[in-house]
């Protein structure tokens, strides 16, 4: 039996935050959950029009954080948790929503990975990001005049994200065929046609227009439902974002969640033996990191990414375990894609 729960209200627009009286209207006890930052964004304006309290994430999304926003929800019997923010804030919300039992909203304040919707949380513990099973946001309320504010790093990270769904998809095909995990064409075929649209639109995304905005926004999001319906985070994440853990665990990094993912989207896709780079030139169109030097790393600390992609989720059949990766295939990878 599969359980699949999708948000009930999407908006998207310019000048629509507002109408989170409406989508909060059957609910008594609310939470604002925003950041530092993000509260003098959007966190502020929202907690005054729904008159009700407000709670400040800082540090990051951590166990800490997530037992600090539970205990909250827990002692003000709390039904609705309204998350403000970007990626810490959405993450650390669903997850205390999840573990609580509660509804949550999402009110992104940029489009930098498709958690704004996702059924699944990255939360760091001992300094390394894992990804945890949430729950879906009951709605979500995203106005495209604070999302097009943002700073372009957040928004290019949500390209490399986004188009990184071509080197997830390929890999748990693969799981499927040599492991016999289930496989879910219509799962796979939105996170396919999500990283498709957005590769197609990466110079207007760059440009910031409405149409390319609108369209990383609503990809994100239909990533997010992908995982939903796949009752997994296998139509969005594979060896790419094992690469992106490997960095993290690593340290050293500059680059954010989706740059390294567009990264591993390219690797991976060589060593798939897929047209990697069309995707290359996609995310440079995009002002996209495609090597490791525009993220700070060397050749050394890239490789050992490379190689400790083996060590992470090693139960996830990936194109790393398929080919049983070793510092020659590694370095192979680095140097003909140009990562290095």
């Amino acid at each position: 039996m599969k359980h699949i729960v999708l948000p009930r209200d999407t908006i998207v627009g310019k000048n629509v935050l507002d109408k989170i009286v409406d989508i909060t209207k059957d609910y008594e006890s609310i939470l604002v959950v925003t950041g530092r930052t993000t509260s003098k964004i959007a966190g502020d304006k929202v907690t005054d029009l729904l008159g009700c309290d407000s709670m400040i994430i800082e540090n990051g999304a951590t166990n800490i954080a997530v037992d600090k926003l539970q205990g909250k929800i827990r002692e003000d019997e709390i039904t609705l948790s309204v998350a403000v923010g970007g990626g810490t804030i959405i993450d650390v919300t669903k997850l205390a929503a999840f573990r609580t039992k509660t509804d949550w909203v999402s009110v992104p304040t940029t489009c930098s990975n498709d958690g704004i919707s996702s059924p699944v949380a990255s939360i760091k513990n001992n300094g390394n990001s894992l990804s945890t099973k949430a729950c879906a946001p009951i709605a979500i309320l995203a106005d495209m005049n604070i999302i097009g504010k943002a700073p372009y790093e957040l928004i290019r990270a949500g390209v490399g994200d986004t188009i990184a769904k071509y080197s997830a998809v390929r890999d748990w095909k693969l799981g499927h065929i040599i492991k016999g995990e289930y496989y879910g064409d219509y799962a796979s075929s939105l996170s396919m046609m999500v990283a498709e649209v957005v590769l197609n639109n990466v110079a207007e995304i760059k440009e910031r227009t409405d149409v390319g905005l609108s369209c990383l926004l609503e990809a994100l999001i239909s990533s997010g439902a992908a995982m939903a319906i796949a009752g997994s985070s296998r139509p969005a994440s594979g060896s790419e974002h094992k690469f992106s853990h490997a960095l993290d665990m690593l340290g050293g990094s500059k680059g954010l969640h989706g740059d390294q993912c567009g990264i591993g989207c390219i690797i991976m896709s060589y060593l798939q033996g897929e047209d990697w780079k069309r995707i290359r030139n996609s995310l440079r169109t995009a002002g996209c990191p495609t090597t490791a030097k525009e993220i700070g790393i060397d050749e050394t600390l890239a490789l050992a990414a490379l190689l400790k992609t083996r060590d992470i989720r090693p139960e996830r059949y990936t194109i790393v375990e398929h080919i049983k990766i070793d510092k020659e295939i590694a370095e192979n990878a680095l140097h003909n894609t140009e990562v290095v």
